[in-house]
Order: structure tokens, then sequence, then C-alpha cells
């Protein structure tokens, strides 16, 4: 068998789901504040309707001058759905493979979450101040059915991420002020990957692998981490009706250290139980600008700039001791992201002293790159001696650009007590999905298809108190 085939095997397929993140472009999440979602986050560093901007910019605590707060959450409901067929091949590289076809659906796979967040603002003096933030960059949760024909290559995956982000700021002048925050970042994921519970050919390759693997796990990982980080960012009151804003987060190494189990020998090892691993994920750093008008009338507009660095996250190595150093890496899985953009554009309509109406749109360019996976589309199809391409995009990682109508507004209870509350609607386009997994030398698991449906309607609340 191929040793460097055999790299790209079952761990390829279930380390990837952590890296799935997001869905936002790549594994990036928006959701820091309600009033945000409005306009679909257009000069979110820049505004500052509230404390929420900290997330964004750290200068933005510059704006206030009595101690703020903001409490919210998201509710975040994906619907993704995936159409195709899985071909099972069985048999040997001396031998040759005979493949096995089944159709394979699975739809709404993408679980809904609850992401809360919350920040404070307050003066120190007329020059100093600072904040604290709390919210996640990264995450999400996918389950796939029980009896999905491809579960050996995408099952379940959750990923959480949260981000304490003290910071202070300093105001050069009534124009210009400047900020810095330590990002202090957690990560936890857990994901699994298993035979169908109705495994098509278990009887097939009963005799080959010793026993019926209907059901059985693929591997289970469950592991968390710590790293750190920093944000800079800059503010430029042009004049009380017009600011534009810059910030600059910087980069996540986080080294995920866990446990791992298998009731299968995924390529040179035996089945296992908590066998420690650990593998190191590169997200990417952001740059991203705004500019904010409000014009002689009832009426603001926002526009909003990001770059988020994707080409950094290249590929997935997992490191497990147990497997020596000729596996080791034992997974050499390459993502090969792109470096993309987010447009926004925001409206906001001061309707009276109560009530404030926004709007907006963005397009959010997708990380994972179109075409094929030329070198892995070779040796697979080298290997099983059939045409089967393999694409960037998999199963795990679906992601696309993404367009964005979002719709909210702040009522005043009081002069000092807001309510915040928006909408979002989010579409994808249709990829072509192509992957494989190599469950041993004797089995591979082939999924020819795509996505049918990417959508994801989003629901935010928040309460903004100032002291």
């Amino acid at each position: 068998m191929n040793k460097k085939y055999l790299r790209h095997a079952v761990l390829a397929a279930a380390i990837s789901s952590v890296s799935q993140g997001a869905m936002a472009a790549g594994f990036y999440l928006q959701e820091t504040s309600a009033t945000g979602l409005g306009r679909a986050f257009a000069a979110e560093n820049t505004i500052g309707d509230n404390a929420a901007i900290l997330a964004r910019n750290p200068a933005g605590s510059a704006l206030f001058n009595t101690y703020t707060i903001s409490l919210g959450a998201t509710y975040v409901d994906p619907e993704i759905d995936v159409d195709g067929d899985v071909t099972y091949y069985v048999g040997s590289e001396e031998t040759g493979y005979l493949g096995f076809e089944t159709p394979a659906s699975a739809k709404d796979y993408a679980t809904s979450a609850v992401i809360p967040n919350g920040y404070l603002a307050a003066p120190i003096n007329d020059e100093w101040s600072w904040g604290l933030a709390m919210y996640t960059d990264f995450g999400l949760e996918t389950d796939f059915p029980d009896n999905f024909p491809a579960t050996t290559i995408a099952n379940k995956t959750s990923l959480l991420t949260v981000n304490i982000q003290p910071s202070v700021a300093y105001d050069f002048n009534d124009q210009f002020s400047i900020g810095l925050a330590a990002n202090i970042f957690y990560v936890d994921a857990e994901l699994n990957t298993t035979f169908p519970d109705d495994f098509l050919i278990g009887d097939v390759v009963e005799p080959v692998l010793g026993f019926n693997p209907a059901g059985a796990t693929v591997l289970d990982v469950k592991g968390d981490a710590w790293d750190l980080s920093w944000t800079i960012g800059g503010l430029w009151r042009i004049s009380d009706n017009t600011r534009a804003g810059i910030s600059y987060h910087a980069k996540y190494d986080p080294k995920i250290k866990g446990e791992v189990s298998s009731d299968i020998a995924p390529s040179p090892l035996d089945s296992f139980d908590d066998t420690s691993g650990n593998l190191t994920l590169n997200l990417p750093d952001t740059l991203e600008l705004g500019f904010y008008h409000r014009f002689n009338n009832n009426w603001g507009v926002a526009v909003g700039y990001m770059w988020t660095n994707w080409d950094r996250f290249e590929r997935l190595e997992a490191f497990i001791p147990s497997a020596g150093e000729e596996y080791n890496p034992l997974l050499l899985k390459e993502e090969n992201f792109q470096s993309g953009s987010r447009f926004s554009i925001g409206g906001e309509y001061y309707r009276n002293d109560e009530w404030t109406f926004r709007f907006g749109y963005a397009y959010d360019q997708g990380a994972a790159r179109d075409g094929l996976n030329r070198e892995e589309t070779e040796e697979l199809s080298e290997l099983v001696d059939e045409d089967l391409p393999i694409t960037w995009r998999t199963l795990s990682i679906p992601d696309t650009d993404r367009q964005w109508l979002t719709v909210g507004g702040t009522y005043s209870l009081t002069d000092k007590l807001t309510v915040d509350g928006a909408f979002a609607y989010i579409w994808g386009d249709d990829e072509v999905i192509q992957e494989a997994n190599n469950i041993s030398d004797t089995l591979i698991t082939y999924f020819d298809g795509g996505t049918t449906k990417t959508e994801a309607y989003l629901f935010s609340l928040a309460l903004n108190y100032q002291f």
C-alpha cells in the first residue's frame, strides 16, 4: 500500500472537521453584536453604538465617557443539505478494487447554536480608557445522520471557542485614538467518525476486517487548547458626523491536545483507546476598515471591508506519538485555503430619540478553493485504477461565497438603557464535493455529490446600559 496515501487516511477526514469552524468564510464568526448584525457588520470597528465595538477595535473604549456595558446573544440556525452517491471500494492495490455504490444525502446537518457576547468599556481619565470583551471567534457543530453512508468521512463535530480580551486605549485629541488588546483564546474540540449503522457492505468486508464494522467508531477525538494573540486599532473622528476606523487582529496558533480512540486500525495503528495526540490550527489574521457618515437628516451610511489571511491555513498535521516516527505526522491533509475579502454596506435611520432602524448587505468570499486537488486525485485514481476526482471543498468544509441581507433596530427604554434586535438571512451557492477516505488498505469510501442548500437564519438581541 502507498504509504504517502496512507497519510491521507482516516485522521484526515476526522480532524479536518475541527477546521470547519464557523462557516462564515472558512471558519470565522462575524456575530459579535446585535447592532452590527442589523447593518451586516458594516463599519463595526468604527461606529461605536455601544461597547460591542471592542470586539473589532480596542480604540473604541475612547468613545465612552462613562462605564458602559453590553450583553447579548445571537441564535444561528444554519441549513446545509448535501446530496450525492457514496462508493465503497473493497480490495487491494495488488488484486484491484470492487466498487459498491449507494445514494447518500443529508439534510440540515449543521446544528443550531447560541453565540453569547459581553463587553465593558470605561474611561480612566480624559486621555486613557480601558475595556473588557468576551465573545466567540470560531465555532460550529455538525451532526450527520447515523445512517449517512459517508459517516467515515464526516460525522459529528463540535468546536467551541472563547476569546477574553482586555484592552486599553489612548485618546491623542478630539480626533485620533489608538487601542491595543490582548486576546486570551480558548478552543475545545470534539469530533467523531463512524461506520454507518446500516453499513451496506458490512457482510462483504467482515472476512477481511475480522468483524462487521457497522456502527464501529473510526475515530473519536476530544481536545482543547489555550493561545495568546493581540489586536491593535485606531479611530479617526473626522467630524461629529463622520469617522473612520482601522483594526488588525493577529493570528492564532492553538496547539490542540487531547485523547484519541478508535475501534478500527486507521492505517498503521492498531485499535486504541484514549491515546494522546495533538495538532496545531493555523488560524488567520484579519484586517478591517470602516467608514461611517451621518447626513444632516435622519440617515446614516456605513461601509466596511475585512481581509482574512486564509493563505496561512495550508494543511493539517496530527501527531500521535504511538504511531512512531515513520508515520508522524500521521496526517498530512492539504487544505490550501485562499485569502478572501468581505464587503459590507449598511444604513441607519434615526426615526426619533427612541427608535433607530438598520439594514445591510454583505458579500463574503469563501476560503475553500474551487477546482481539484490534483495530487490527491492522481494518487487515488492510480490506486483504484479509476478516474476519481478530489475537490478542495469537502463535506466537513463545504465553504462557498455567501451573501447577507440584514435588518435591525434599537429602542431606548430610558436615557441609559437600550435594547437591540436584528435578523439576518445568509445564502450561498451550491458546490460540487468529491472526497475520499481510506479506512484501511482494503476499504476506501468515496463521496461524489455536492451541496443542494446552504442557508442560515440569524436572530440577535442585546441590552446596553450606561452608568
